[in-house]
């Protein structure tokens, strides 16, 4: 019986990933064509040890060219106009690079599935392709625990085939993959409880995305220090603080090569509005400018303030009141901390910053409203 059940559930599973290949290959022929990922095809070129910035250059704009529809590689070369000057100056394009260089992990990947055949274009968007795959399956897997079969079934996918969720699979950026890995890492630490395996993936995500450093020094320090419900010792945070600090300055050292320095965000902050001329300073005015301009966006072009309401559903009226705050109603401010932190940094509230966010919001409704919660607080 037990062989019979589990192979039951592998068919399943199996089901439940050919309802989520459509958008696969969806995202595969009608990829975004997003301007960052004329960025990442320069960096996977470079590793290919062309070095010359105007090769790179070369290199990178023609297999755009090759690839992507006529229509679609003008907007990338001239719409808005100020990027008409990184299609027609290497040197300028060149200072995008650095922004992009801080995503190791996803760079490598799109390099690996490069040299297994696929062109740059098509190479940037794999990992996505694959990431939106394995977080369906994962996310099937977690709400079975609390939702039953069939409900973890269709709820899954009605998330999964929601629009900020398809589109992220079409994007040649290192958010979804990123996604992935963080939303692997709240389940053990909501789940499990298992810090080892949960700053694993911690760890790939910051090398995925730097920014992600931090998402994990809040939670390490939340689970740390917030006596209650401590998981974490002294010597095993001061351990992953180190680790953070070697992981950091590994993935930033690259970006002095282009005339950065190791603290990163002093200079991305400067590049925080692409239109702006680079070799003028980016005054406190014009961030503020785009802090409203990005705030004013979030409110009409992505679902932030939906998931916001959700986070309220789920602190149930005792967001004021810490002290009635259980585990995942704290774990949700912790959340919300870095979302501000992260926002002073990179003003954007686009949904692909935040998907992992999402996906653990939604999970963390579930369990608020499940009644086998109690079994796992």
């Amino acid at each position: 019986m037990k062989s019979s059940s589990k192979f039951f559930l592998c068919l399943i599973y199996l089901a439940f990933l050919f309802c989520l290949l459509p958008v696969a290959i969806l995202a595969f022929k009608h990829p975004a064509y997003n301007f960052d990922m004329l960025g990442y095809m320069a960096l996977v070129i470079r590793m290919d040890k062309t070095r010359n910035i105007d090769e790179v250059h070369t290199i990178t704009y023609d297999e755009a060219r090759q690839v992507v529809p006529p229509e679609e590689y003008l907007k990338l070369v001239s719409t808005p106009s100020f990027r008409k000057k990184f299609a027609t100056e290497p040197s300028q394009f060149q200072r995008l690079l650095p922004m992009y260089a801080v995503k190791p992990l996803y760079i490598w990947m799109c390099w690996l599935f490069y040299k297994c055949g696929f062109s740059l274009p098509a190479a940037t968007v794999m990992p996505s392709i694959i990431s939106y795959l394995f977080i369906g399956l994962f996310l099937f897997y977690w709400l079975k625990k609390y939702l039953g079969v069939a409900m973890a079934f269709f709820g899954g996918l009605l998330f999964m085939f929601s629009l900020f969720s398809v589109a992220i699979a079409g994007l040649s950026t290192p958010d979804c993959l990123s996604a992935l890995f963080l939303f692997l890492s709240a389940y053990f630490t909501l789940e499990k409880r298992r810090p080892g395996l949960m700053f694993f993936f911690f760890l790939l995500s910051v090398f995925t995305r730097v920014d992600n450093i931090i998402t994990c020094f809040f939670i390490i320090s939340f689970l740390t220090f917030i006596e209650k419900w401590r998981s974490i010792n002294k010597p095993q945070y001061l351990f992953m603080l180190a680790i953070l600090a070697i992981s950091y300055i590994t993935i930033v050292l690259p970006t002095i090569q282009f005339g950065w320095n190791l603290l990163y965000y002093s200079q991305f902050s400067r590049q925080l509005d692409f239109s702006w001329d680079f070799d003028q300073s980016f005054s406190f005015s014009s961030y503020l400018t785009l802090v409203k301009s990005k705030l004013a966006t979030a409110l009409v072009a992505s679902h932030f303030t939906f998931f916001l309401f959700l986070g309220l559903l789920i602190t149930g009226g005792h967001v004021f009141s810490p002290r009635k705050l259980s585990f995942d109603q704290f774990f949700l401010l912790v959340l919300l901390s870095v979302t501000v932190v992260r926002f002073l940094l990179l003003p954007d509230l686009a949904d692909r910053f935040y998907f992992g966010f999402y996906l653990i919001i939604i999970i963390l409704l579930v369990r608020k409203f499940s009644p086998q919660i109690s079994t796992v607080r």
